[in-house]
């Protein structure tokens, strides 16, 4: 496996792994000692997803283009996890 096929690969596990890390927050499944990062692991995380796409594109565009579509979705949660919490809950 060559690295443009490795880095299509990654740029889908990053969005995987975020997601699944927000729903073990949300239920509380497993407890780990970061309470809040969970949810703000996608801020920094996908653009790295994003970028590993772009520059497997030529490699393996549909892994790419699953790539870039997975971090897009998962790069706004936590502005909307933030925003939403500040405007239900206060403080």
């Amino acid at each position: 496996m060559n690295v443009n096929k490795t880095a299509a690969v990654f740029s889908i596990t990053i969005p995987t792994i975020s997601a699944i890390l927000i729903i073990n927050f949300f239920t509380g499944v497993i407890s780990i000692p970061w309470q809040g990062m969970p949810v703000f692991f996608p801020l920094i995380l996908s653009p790295m997803g994003i970028i590993l796409a772009l520059v497997s594109i030529k490699a393996n565009k549909r892994c790419a283009v699953y790539g870039i579509v997975l971090n897009a979705i998962m790069f706004p949660f936590p502005f909307f996890w933030f925003i939403g919490g500040n405007l239900l809950f206060g403080v």
